[in-house]
């Protein structure tokens, strides 16, 4: 897929700038409500691309910020009118790992909107974190702030990471793959040593 993608956005590019504005939106929307989609790859792409074909880089990062904004909040009231019954679609249980949600709420009743911020840095949770956010009722105002504060920061990082690599940019992108997997190597056996303990402390205090 990732192969199929780089081609066609370097075709896009350099024969219809509008419509390479129309396809990096769809590639950003199509992030946040199909995960499998390799959205950071095409936002590091984007950066580079921006750079060779003298793109309008302002309008390259709008363009990226808004339709991941859009589609987050799209996903926050989803969960926020079908509340825990979204879970059970069988839809959103392809789509998404909703078996996590369990855990997400026990983080959100203790860090709050914070969880949405951080679940951007761990792959394969922000999507489900943003559902979540929506079914367990996290203010609109707060849980709004945290997507577009985070979405800004992190796509003005890998647009402009990958409008200074250059043809490098693909060496990088290997390279926070391989980060992401440790990541979720380390994140896993931290989220359960971490409820272990919060049962170990119940068991004893109660």
């Amino acid at each position: 897929m990732e192969e199929l993608i780089i081609q066609f956005s370097k075709d896009i590019v350099s024969q219809n700038v509008f419509l390479s504005y129309i396809f990096f939106f769809i590639s950003q929307f199509l992030q946040v409500l199909f995960p499998p989609y390799p959205g950071d790859m095409v936002l590091i792409l984007e950066g580079y691309l921006s750079e060779i074909a003298n793109l309008n880089i302002i309008l390259v990062i709008s363009n990226a910020i808004l339709a991941t904004s859009l589609s987050s909040i799209a996903l926050y009231l989803l969960g926020r009118k079908e509340e825990e019954k979204i879970l059970h679609s069988k839809i959103i249980n392809k789509l998404f790992e909703t078996d996590k949600v369990l855990k997400l709420k026990k983080l959100f009743d203790r860090f709050g909107a914070i969880v949405i911020i951080i679940s951007k840095f761990i792959p394969g949770i922000y999507s489900i974190t943003i559902l979540s956010a929506g079914v367990f009722k996290v203010k609109k105002r707060i849980a709004y702030s945290s997507i577009i504060l985070i979405s800004s920061l992190h796509h003005i990082a890998l647009i402009f990471l990958g409008k200074i690599l250059g043809e490098n940019w693909t060496f990088v992108f290997r390279k926070i793959e391989i980060y992401n997997k440790q990541i979720l190597t380390l994140i896993i056996p931290i989220f359960i040593l971490y409820f272990i303990v919060i049962q170990i402390k119940k068991r004893i205090f109660k």
